[in-house]
């Protein structure tokens, strides 16, 4: 639930300004209005801005077509027993927490991926400040539903009011304001940690994901990827010990503290100490093998990490050498999980996931450190494809070497999100030539996108996260080089352009069989990779929804795709009034290589009428969709951003 709403007509949105009589002013009053929003969005980051005063929220709203008051509306759980506590708690892991997260603190598996940022409900200024009439009208409504005074903030929270009963948001709702609530509770004097205590929080914490009984099939189950851990098989993924084994209580308790990056599994360091000692007791309960474990007087073999040596040009040569021999057949040339194994172990059904893209480190499960990676490869990862490098293989020199050169495929931070986009102005032709040097000028813009979650099919799990943006223009032409990495390329567009894939690994010796491994077949999928940048066909009204727009403010889509390599425009008046455009004029140049695609967009300023018409000096609304065809997306399936702001340089 992001505090924002659907512009309306105003006198001002984004920096455009009713009347465009003085030109030096419009200049000027658009960097103002544009530096009010960035100045908003960072100080304010739980909402956006600020929630709107009692004053500003309306007296009365449509539901279903009768006028319903706010005033009158009295939620029937408002006394919260565990029965609709846990019934609103089932009901918020399917809908909500994608966004909002477990803690429903806004830091979802989404959470960064949307403008603004979705809503953190444990913040006092948040919805706890509010009757729960306000947050029953927000659910409903959705994030185009707040007073027009504070436009341009639509957000990406869908309208529920279709999709939920009345009953079933109460319930949601009685879930939020009694959890969040608990945040500001100042616990008491706590008991010594016990089975007892940690099964009371568990049941009130981990089995909406791992289930009653820890067999990972708890109602979240189907909302999460990968799936949340069967903790009665005492395995989880990252430990100190090795390969297969259970984890110390020390492991136990650090998976607790910090959760799972890059999953719906959060960090629980805000329990009081105590009660996050008692969930490693019962966690233990739930696996005979700790039981086991203790009757036969075992202990643990913790891995040791030998002194870190210093990172040098030979040891990342050495490196490279054993990664491409041992590593590059899962994770590809370039780390970007495009390496030819993958068709043998990646089956979203089985839950099996892509290896990890190595060139993207805050994805790291347990960190991107040489010596979380060190203990990455020494114990591997439990019920996953990743395999421990044994020392009776691999000496401590060689992990170091591999993990040295894995280090040199990293971003050594996650870009941060920069907006406005700013296309730089060049002299004379645009070129195609990315190598160019008005490409390598160009400022990069890093463009989070999360899944379409408003309209079925939805993209719970899509695999593009990322995209990365650069626009020139020369007054007459704009371009875009956009790329991406999609580890699963369409066969398709080797028809159209070369493309290089990460080669088949010469398997060392140890590895080596009499009879040669059955070659597989490329898979050839069903529907075509792609991607669209989306501007308002008009830039003098009011924004559209940034889901492609409405009936009566329709978008330009810039549609590319891997089974032509050629771009169609569209006219899009909502997620299903999609209209082609005959005589399109976008040129588009797409390539592949190593895990990664790349994109060229050019077309002229002015086109027809009904097409967008580009003008320096002015914020642009730009939106962006992207289709993985090999995880049958299409349609509404697909990642998706929230409107970002273009700017032409003059």
């Amino acid at each position: 639930m992001r505090s924002s709403q659907e512009p309306q007509k105003a006198k001002n949105w984004g920096g455009r300004l009713e009347s465009r009589i003085k030109p030096r002013s419009y200049y000027r009053e658009g960097f103002l209005h544009l530096f009010i929003i960035c100045v908003i969005a960072i100080t304010s980051p739980a909402w956006g801005f600020p929630p709107p005063p009692s004053e500003d929220v309306p007296k009365t709203f449509l539901l279903k077509g009768k006028e319903v008051a706010l005033n009158g509306l009295k939620n029937p759980f408002k006394e919260a027993s565990k029965e609709n506590i846990k019934k609103g708690g089932i009901l918020y892991t399917q809908h909500c927490f994608f966004c909002h997260g477990d803690l429903l603190d806004g830091n979802g598996l989404f959470g960064k991926s949307f403008f603004p940022p979705p809503a953190d409900f444990t913040r006092l200024d948040s919805i706890l400040s509010r009757p729960q009439a306000y947050t029953f009208w927000r659910i409903m409504k959705g994030g185009k539903g707040l007073p027009v005074k504070y436009e341009p903030w639509d957000s990406a929270m869908p309208a529920w009011e279709d999709t939920l009963s009345a009953k079933d948001v109460w319930k949601i709702i009685t879930y939020i304001y009694e959890v969040a609530g608990e945040r500001h509770i100042k616990p008491g004097k706590q008991a010594p940690p016990s089975q007892e205590r940690g099964e009371q929080v568990y049941m009130q914490k981990c089995a909406y994901c791992h289930g009653d009984k820890g067999k990972g099939d708890g109602p979240a189950a189907d909302y999460s990827m990968p799936q949340p851990r069967n903790l009665t098989k005492g395995h989880i993924k990252l430990r100190s010990t090795s390969f297969g084994k259970i984890p110390t209580d020390a492991d136990l308790l650090h998976a607790i503290n910090l959760g799972m990056r890059g999953t719906t599994m959060p960090g629980w360091k805000h329990l009081p100490e105590n009660d996050r000692k008692s969930l490693v007791i019962y966690i233990k309960s739930l696996s005979k093998k700790f039981k086991k474990f203790e009757k036969r007087g075992k202990t643990h073999k913790v891995l040791k990490v030998s002194k870190q040596p210093a990172l040098t040009e030979e040891r990342v040569t050495r490196g490279k050498k054993l990664f491409m021999m041992h590593c590059s057949g899962c994770h590809g040339v370039e780390g970007r999980g495009d390496g030819v194994t993958t068709q043998r172990i990646i089956d979203y059904s089985s839950n099996a996931i892509w290896p990890r893209n190595l060139s993207q480190p805050w994805t790291f499960r347990r960190g991107s450190s040489r010596e979380d990676l060190f203990k990455t490869l020494r114990t591997g990862l439990s019920t996953t494809a990743m395999p421990k490098f044994s020392p009776r293989v691999f000496s401590d020199e060689q992990i170091w070497d591999i993990t040295s050169f894995v280090t040199t495929l990293q971003r050594p931070v996650k870009p941060k999100t920069e907006n406005p986009i700013h296309a730089k102005k060049v002299a004379g032709k645009i070129s195609d030539d990315l190598n160019a040097s008005m490409w390598k000028e160009a400022p990069t813009s890093f463009i989070p996108l999360g899944g379409q979650l408003q309209t079925k099919p939805k993209s719970y799990f899509p695999t593009v996260r990322n995209l990365i943006v650069q626009a020139v223009h020369n007054d007459k032409e704009i371009a875009f080089y956009i790329h991406w990495d999609d580890p699963s390329l369409d066969p398709a567009l080797k028809k159209f352009t070369e493309v290089i894939e990460s080669p088949t690994p010469p398997l060392p010796e140890s590895l080596q069989g009499h009879e040669p491994e059955e070659k597989l077949e490329p898979i050839t999928p069903e529907h075509p990779d792609a991607l669209a940048v989306q501007f308002p066909i008009n830039l003098k009204e009011q924004r559209p929804y940034f889901l492609n727009g409405d009936a009566k403010h329709p978008v330009n889509l810039w549609k590319w795709s891997t089974n032509t390599n050629k771009a169609i425009e569209i006219h899009a008046n909502g997620l299903e009034g999609w209209e082609h455009q005959e005589d399109s004029t976008v040129q588009a140049q797409g390539h592949y290589k190593y895990g990664r695609y790349s994109l060229l967009l050019k077309r002229v300023f002015n086109e027809d009428e009904g097409d967008i018409k580009f003008e320096t000096g002015i914020p642009i609304p730009i939106a962006f969709n992207v289709w993985d065809g090999y995880h049958e997306e299409t349609g509404n399936k697909k990642s998706i951003s929230s409107w970002f702001t273009l700017w032409l340089d003059k």
